[in-house]
């Protein structure tokens, strides 16, 4: 049988004093000191991994502003490609259309000159045939007769040229 004497149980219940006094010393503290210090390091890393998505948030909202604004800058520098190349179309056409009515004026106006050019020496030479015409008709007769070689002889070299 048991033997439980009041000793036995005073030694007993200092045994387990001296034995949990050694296990919270010995175990439970060191435990508690990794267990804390691993809440921390786990706590710090999720702040870390908390303050790195924050980062890459407003990084990823810096890229996506800066790409709408790239995206209107592209579309205002298309659109002002497209007006300078207008203006520059409408400024080529203007002068070809310049340069053609020039072209057009001075062809008239040469045109113009040669004719008066042309009737000029006609006209010298319509002179000059009845010049000829009068004098060798002047010099072999007189009168009406006269006048009827001579009208005569001027249509015969105007008919001839």
């Amino acid at each position: 049988m048991l033997n439980v004497s009041a000793w036995n149980l005073i030694l007993i219940v200092v045994n387990l004093l001296v034995l949990f006094v050694a296990m919270r010393l010995i175990l439970f503290k060191p435990v508690q000191k990794i267990i804390a210090a691993r809440q921390e390091e786990a706590d710090r890393q999720f702040e870390e991994a908390a303050a790195a998505k924050a980062e890459a948030d407003e990084m990823k909202a810096q890229y996506t502003g800066s790409l709408a604004s790239i995206e209107e800058e592209k579309k205002q520098a298309l659109q002002q490609a497209r007006k300078d190349a207008d203006k520059e179309y409408k400024k080529i056409v203007e002068d070809a259309k310049k340069e053609a009515k020039q072209i057009k004026t001075d062809a008239a106006v040469q045109a113009e000159a040669q004719k008066a050019q042309i009737i000029k020496k006609a006209k010298v030479e319509i002179a000059d045939i009845v010049v000829n015409a009068a004098t060798k008709v002047v010099g072999a007769q007189s009168g009406a007769q006269m006048d009827a070689s001579l009208y005569n002889e001027f249509l015969d070299k105007a008919g001839e040229e």
